[in-house]
């Protein structure tokens, strides 16, 4: 309860009309002057004061009414991350007159909201319900706290807080707007609008499909001679990519995925991407995993199925880069624990040459059963400084230093080829078409 804007008008009023009448009486004791403003102005007072105590007092009583005020919230308990979702607020008024309520919500941090707050008039026995949109920009759970209601007296000097409703936990998730974009498109549009390409077919490593008739190029190795000789035509062998394989994707949570490039932090491009891939990969017949390292150590085995990639983002919906160091022998260590079958071991990580004397030896614990693909982020700023003309020697520097460090990187790269890593050397950004690309070479290729 606390008074209202009005009611310290009034009560500012009345003070200054105590301030004249004491004014007056003073003048009226010191100069024998205004003896009848003086009475008149503290009779004035007296009476308004008897009054307006009156009126206080029994507006403070129509507050009781607030008691049969209630409030409730709808909203969507899974969002994702960045996405703009609708939320519905339900006052209800079963009090015997009519209310104007100032309404608020407690929304969770880091969100954006329009049309909040707002003022309702209810009628008795009635109800209003409202509408306000809310945009969270992090991942994790997000709470929403009870429902803020302003009460108005009836002549407005009053006011009463009231906090209803319930306290409510929703899952805001990677912002898997790419995946559901790809499930939209066309078997034929898929490759072209998400900037996938398909490779030629080798024919070595790929199961067998069905027979054909032959087709203008294809290579005589798929050539069935002995279907040929017995139609009196050409048959070919159709093949298609293996299935039954595995993808585990090992996830960097380590301080240097905390870089940010535009909206997004390196983690969450890399979370994107690796929703991405793991639902085409679960669409082509594989089974996905992952390990997460560098301060969050979560494990999902492999397993098949689009129905698993609701299972991948309930573990890594509320993950977040952490300020530990990234620790590839660990992770590699762990992850031949866990899974011998040979498999495309994923890595998404952000290293330099710094790191080499520790993702080396890593990289060799997983080539022992595995095939690596190391997708290396690359600070979309190094570009824009090589690219960007040099005016003056700090532009110079800037320069020679931004080419240096990639040089350094490159080397990284190098190093990782020779081992007969699949290295990706990328800006955030293109991360999620190249490395579905080079899935898809792989399995085009048979090489795993």
């Amino acid at each position: 309860m606390r008074p209202a804007k009005r009611l310290i008008q009034l009560i500012l009023f009345w003070l200054f009309v105590a301030l004249l009448s004491a004014l007056s009486a003073i003048l009226e004791s010191a100069f024998e002057s205004f003896p009848i403003l003086s009475a008149y102005l503290y009779e004035i007072w007296l009476w308004g004061s008897a009054i307006s105590g009156s009126l206080l007092f029994f507006d403070l009583l129509s507050l009781k009414e607030s008691k049969h005020v209630s409030a409730s919230r709808k909203v969507t308990k899974n969002l994702a991350v960045g996405a703009t979702t609708t939320v519905s607020l339900k006052i209800n008024n079963r009090s015997n007159r009519i209310l104007n309520i100032f309404v608020s919500d407690h929304y969770p941090q880091h969100s954006e909201v329009k049309d909040l707050p707002q003022t309702v008039t209810i009628n008795t026995g009635s109800f209003a319900e409202l509408y306000y949109k809310i945009r969270i920009l992090h991942r994790g759970d997000a709470e929403f706290g009870l429902i803020r209601l302003l009460i108005q007296s009836t002549l407005g000097l009053w006011e009463k807080v009231i906090q209803d409703g319930t306290c409510e936990t929703i899952k805001v998730y990677p912002n898997f707007a790419a995946i559901h974009d790809y499930i939209l498109l066309s078997a034929d549009q898929q490759s072209s609008q998400m900037g996938i390409r398909l490779s030629q077919r080798r024919g070595d490593g790929l199961e067998f499909h069905q027979l054909r008739e032959y087709r203008i190029g294809d290579s005589l190795r798929q050539i069935d001679w002995r279907a040929s000789s017995r139609l009196n035509k050409l048959i070919s062998k159709e093949y298609q990519e293996e299935k039954d394989q595995n993808i585990v994707f090992l996830l960097d949570c380590g301080r240097r995925m905390r870089t940010q490039d535009q909206d997004l932090s390196h983690f969450d491009h890399s979370l994107n991407a690796m929703l991405l891939l793991a639902y085409i990969g679960l669409k082509q017949g594989d089974a996905v995993g992952f390990l997460s390292f560098g301060g969050i150590s979560r494990w999902l085995s492999p397993q098949k199925g689009t129905h698993f990639i609701n299972m991948i983002l309930n573990q890594v919906y509320d993950c977040h880069p952490t300020l530990n160091a990234s620790d590839f022998i660990e992770a590699a260590t762990e992850l031949n624990s866990r899974i011998r079958k040979r498999s495309l071991v994923v890595l998404i990580t952000n290293c330099r040459d710094e790191d080499l004397f520790e993702l080396e030896p890593a990289i060799k614990l997983l080539n022992e059963h595995h095939l690596v693909m190391l997708a290396n982020l690359r600070e979309h700023a190094l570009d824009e400084s090589i690219e960007n003309p040099v005016a003056n020697f700090e532009d110079a520097l800037k320069y020679t230093e931004s080419l240096n460090f990639i040089r350094q990187r490159q080397k990284v790269q190098n190093q990782c080829v020779n081992r007969g890593v699949i290295a990706l050397d990328t800006i955030p950004s293109h991360l999620a078409s190249r490395i579905v690309n080079s899935y898809f070479e792989i399995k085009r290729s048979g090489r795993l």
